[in-house]
This record gives C-alpha cells, sequence and structure tokens, in this order.
C-alpha cells in the first residue's frame, strides 16, 4: 500500500487543526470521535499505514460534512494535487514552444547562408550535455550530503524559482480565471505553501522529487520539440548544412570530433547515416571568399542525421531518464515513508491497535524549582493525555549543558527516546537556549525526539499557552532556525 503525497498533505493538515483545539470539550469529542474510527477500522487495519489511511478517509468525509467551514470547501492535498497537474501540462507546453520555437528560427535557411554546424552543436546538443552532466552531480551531492548527514542540500534556484511560480504566481493566475480549485482551495493552497517552506527539513524528500520532475518534464519537453523541430525542418525544406572557423582546423580533426560524438550510435547505424565522412566534411567547409556556390548539395545536406541522432542521444535519452528516475524516486520515498514521526506518533498511539505502536515512556526536564509539585503533576497529567508518554522521572535542570551533564548522560543511557522539555512562553528562546536545546538533542538517542512544552508564567493558576500567543510564534520560528526535526514546540 503506497501512501500519495495528497495524503501526507492531508495528514498534516487535519492532525494541526486537532492539536489547535483548546477547549477541553472539543479535545474530548475528537478524541472520542477518533475512538470511533478505530472501532469501525479495527477488522480490516492491521497496520499503522492502513489505520492511518482509514482515520484519513473518515476525517476527510466529516470535514465535507462540516458546515461551520467557511470558505474552504478543499483540502491543501487535493489544491496541491490539482495545481501541480496544471503546472506539469505547463511545463510540457512551454517546453515545447520553446524548443520549437528555437530550432525553428534558428534553422532558417536563405540560400547564401548555411546554418553553421558548429553553434547548432553547442546550443543543442553540448549546451545540453553541461547542463544534465551540472544537475547528475548535483544529485550526488546530494545524495551524499543527506547520507553523511551534513545537512540538507539546499533547493537549487530552478527549484526556488518553481516553487515561487506555483505558489504565488500561478494562483493569482488563475484566480483571474475563477478556476473552483483555487477560487476554494485558497486557504489551504497557503497552507500547503506553509507546508513546505517550514518543513522543508522534515519532508525534505517529498517536495524535492516533485519539482524535480517538473524541470525535468520541461527540459524533457524542450528537447523533443527541438528534435521534431528540426526533423520536420528538413523535411519541408531545402536545407543547407556547413561549417567554418577562423582557426586554421583541418577536416580531419573535425571528422575526429564528430565520429568521437557518434559513438553511442554510429555501433549500429549505417556509416552513411552515422557522422559525415571526411569527403563530406570537406565538401561542406565554407570559405567566405569562395561562397557556398562552389559546394556539392549532397555534402551540405549530410549533416542533419548525425545533428538529429546528437540530440536525441545527448538530449532527449538523458532527459528521458532524468524524469523516469525522479518518478521512480519519488515512488520509492512514498513507499518507504517513515510514519513514525511526531505529527503522527500521538495520533496512533491514542488509538491502540494490533500494529507496533504502543505507548511510551518520557523523562521531563523542568528548569530548577521554576515550577511547583502541583504545577508538575498537572503537567505530567496533561503530557499522558495529550502526547500519550507514561512520566517515568522527572529531572530539575539548571539549562546548563556542563552542570546538567549527568542527566545528559542518564538520557543517553536510558534508552528513553522521548523527553519533554517545559519552559515558560515568555522567556524568549535566546542564542544561549538554543545551544543547550541542541545539546541536550544531542545527548539523546539518534532517533529520539524532544519535545519542548511551553507553559504561561509558572506562578500563574492557569499554564495553558493560546495558539496565537505571539511569545509561542517567536518559539516555533526560533527552534525552526535549529534545522532538526526531531525537535517539536508544543503548548499546553
Amino acid at each position: 500500500m503506497i501512501i500519495k503525497l495528497e495524503d501526507i498533505i492531508d495528514l498534516d493538515y487535519l492532525i494541526g487543526k486537532d492539536e489547535a483545539l483548546s477547549s477541553e470539550g472539543d479535545i474530548r469529542v475528537r478524541e472520542e470521535k477518533d475512538k470511533k474510527i478505530f472501532d469501525q477500522s479495527r477488522e480490516t487495519c492491521r497496520t499503522d499505514k492502513a489505520l492511518l489511511l482509514s482515520w484519513l478517509e473518515a476525517r476527510r468525509q466529516e470535514f465535507f460534512r462540516e458546515k461551520e467551514v467557511k470558505g474552504v470547501s478543499l483540502l491543501p492535498g487535493r489544491v496541491f494535487s490539482s495545481l501541480y497537474s496544471f503546472m506539469v501540462y505547463a511545463m510540457v507546453f512551454f517546453g515545447g514552444i520553446t524548443g520549437l520555437s528555437l530550432a525553428w528560427s534558428f534553422l532558417a535557411y536563405h540560400g547564401t547562408r548555411p546554418v553553421n554546424v558548429a553553434l547548432f552543436i553547442f546550443l543543442f546538443i553540448l549546451l545540453q550535455v553541461v547542463l544534465i552532466t551540472i544537475t547528475v552531480f548535483l544529485l550526488i551531492k546530494r545524495h551524499l550530503m543527506i547520507r553523511s548527514e551534513k545537512g540538507f542540500f539546499k533547493d537549487s534556484i530552478i527549484h526556488t524559482l518553481l516553487s515561487f511560480l506555483f505558489f504565488n504566481v500561478l494562483p493569482e493566475f488563475l484566480k483571474k480565471t475563477d478556476w473552483r480549485i483555487v477560487k476554494k482551495g485558497a486557504d489551504t493552497l497557503e497552507y500547503t505553501s506553509t507546508l513546505i517552506r517550514m518543513k522543508n527539513r522534515e519532508y525534505s524528500e517529498l517536495f524535492f522529487w516533485p519539482f524535480f520532475i517538473l524541470t525535468s518534464v520541461f527540459s524533457f519537453s524542450f528537447a523533443t520539440s527541438t528534435l521534431i523541430g528540426t526533423f520536420f525542418r528538413v523535411i519541408i525544406s531545402d536545407m543547407a548544412f556547413g561549417w567554418q572557423s577562423t582557426l586554421m582546423t583541418t577536416s580531419i580533426k573535425i571528422h575526429q570530433l564528430v565520429s568521437l560524438i557518434a559513438l553511442p550510435w554510429s555501433w549500429f547505424m549505417p556509416e552513411s547515416l552515422a557522422y559525415p565522412t571526411l569527403e563530406q566534411i570537406e565538401g561542406s567547409r565554407i570559405i567566405l571568399k569562395d561562397g557556398i556556390s562552389v559546394l556539392a548539395t549532397q555534402d551540405l545536406v549530410s549533416w542533419w542525421p548525425f545533428l538529429c541522432l546528437g540530440i536525441f542521444f545527448y538530449a532527449v535519452l538523458p532527459r528521458t531518464v532524468m524524469m523516469v528516475a525522479g518518478i521512480v524516486s519519488q515512488t520509492r520515498v512514498l513507499r518507504h515513508f517513515n510514519l513514525d514521526r511526531p505529527v503522527f506518533r500521538a495520533l496512533m498511539i491514542q488509538m491502540p491497535h494490533d500494529s507496533q505502536t504502543a505507548a511510551q515512556e518520557t523523562f521531563i526536564l523542568v528548569p530548577g524549582k521554576v515550577y511547583s509539585d502541583g504545577a508538575m503533576d498537572k503537567i505530567a497529567q496533561t503530557i499522558k493525555i495529550r502526547l500519550f508518554f507514561d512520566v517515568k522521572e522527572i529531572f530539575r535542570i539548571s539549562v546548563d549543558p556542563e552542570q546538567d551533564s549527568e542527566v545528559f548522560n542518564r538520557l543517553g543511557k536510558s534508552g528513553i527516546d522521548q523527553v519533554v522539555l517545559v519552559h515558560e512562553v515568555w522567556q524568549p528562546p535566546i542564542r544561549g537556549l538554543l545551544y543547550y536545546i541542541r545539546q541536550l538533542k544531542s545527548a539523546m538517542p539518534e532517533k529520539g525526539l524532544l519535545w519542548i512544552l511551553l507553559t504561561q508564567d509558572a506562578g500563574q493558576e492557569n499554564l495553558c499557552v493560546d495558539e496565537n500567543d505571539a511569545d509561542f510564534e517567536i518559539w516555533k520560528k526560533a527552534v525552526f532556525t535549529l534545522g532538526d526535526p526531531g525537535i517539536k514546540v508544543r503548548r499546553l
């Protein structure tokens, strides 16, 4: 069972809506609905993935039934999928038009000026080889950086431009056409854009390949239309191809060069089609003082099979391979998508079933004597209810890596991969505090999750933090800069 990108976007969106619930009554109602979904799915769903998809389908139906949803009738996954399909067609169209127009205008022959073979090879073959080589190099570099865990490879300029076109230019354009998808999904489109920007580290693989495929589709369409345009121009026109050089390049060297370029196909193609012979190359050399009247027609037209085959083997075929590789890679990423993530784990735990997910133990870390024992009891109870963790032990820390070294060692040796750091939201996450959070995370098991649970001033009776709290937003942005998807910010 392969989960779709559309499903992951909707899962993240709907779970986020549940996490934003503030009143205890709404939370209880949501939990009861989720348990009801489990009761209806327990007979057919035996894995986490199956249960999540069953929950998603039920929530989608519930979403569309809710009368209180104002101005939104489409989920972000559907909006993203529809716009992405539109972008694919747009890439095919614009790539095709660009390639065809460029080839058609370049091959304009006026009878006295043959098409410059050297410039044609540079524009439509050599330049494509250079771009493809750079792309392959960057893909290898990105793969090595991810495997070595040195960091995530930054999106290319082209990917950034496509993302801007996708989430900014395209919706504004389609709004003027009154397209249903954009009109009814404007808010959820904004959510998807924010999801990609804010969670690019966590979902980097998921959102990298779709935009890579878009660039590959454009390049493939460009190369294919160039080939078609060249071939069609040769068929309907009396074309002439020639070469000339200010340097005293001999025909023998040109022949050696074209024979080297033709290696991918010369082993199975007739020699007369694979590339021009030495005599044909010599016969198509243009010397300005002599003009082209002295050149034989059969020599001037001998280049076109070589040029068409060059475009096919060095542009169309590699672009096809890269496009297919992108689709296969995206499918592989979705097939191996790890559901053991913070955004999904709490949902899986609250619906006990026959899968491997189960309630987990956690350590709580709190600064010094800031919180009273009574406040900690309430916090621990909230953690059990909302995060579904059994609190094993509470540590009073000094928020200094050196002084808390024993606590760090205890965390590393315990094997517990869930730690909750409780902190007051009004205290800004300054550089020293962020450094402590990084050190704390590095002391935990490799795949451990650090939850930062923010509360109001410990002296207040009500410790709950509002969803729109300005300090809460500052914390989220500051923790985001750490670049670690294993650190999650939550509010009490």
